[in-house]
């Protein structure tokens, strides 16, 4: 995973979708869909064209699956440009 000069990379990642809270106790605490890579990193996954903030409805049907995401990320997030079903 290379980064560019504004804190952004391109990745590949493969891992289990799920729904849960997310900076609990912040101000920003919310529930989110995450990424749970293989190597135990988890990252909120968000959509090119989805809300920014509550949750996407089409990254919810992803929940409980397992799954390749292909975007860039930007510190714990990833913005998805693709993915595929892996179960």
């Amino acid at each position: 995973m290379s980064v560019d000069d504004m804190g952004v990379a391109r990745v590949d990642l493969e891992g289990d979708v799920r729904m849960e809270t997310v900076a609990p106790g912040s101000k920003s605490e919310r529930t989110a869909v995450t990424l749970r890579t293989t190597e135990g990193n988890t990252y909120v996954l968000q959509t090119q064209d989805g809300p920014a903030f509550g949750v996407d409805q089409t990254l919810e049907e992803l929940v409980g699956h397992r799954i390749q995401a292909s975007g860039v990320a930007s510190d714990q997030t990833i913005i998805m440009r693709k993915w595929i079903l892996l179960d």
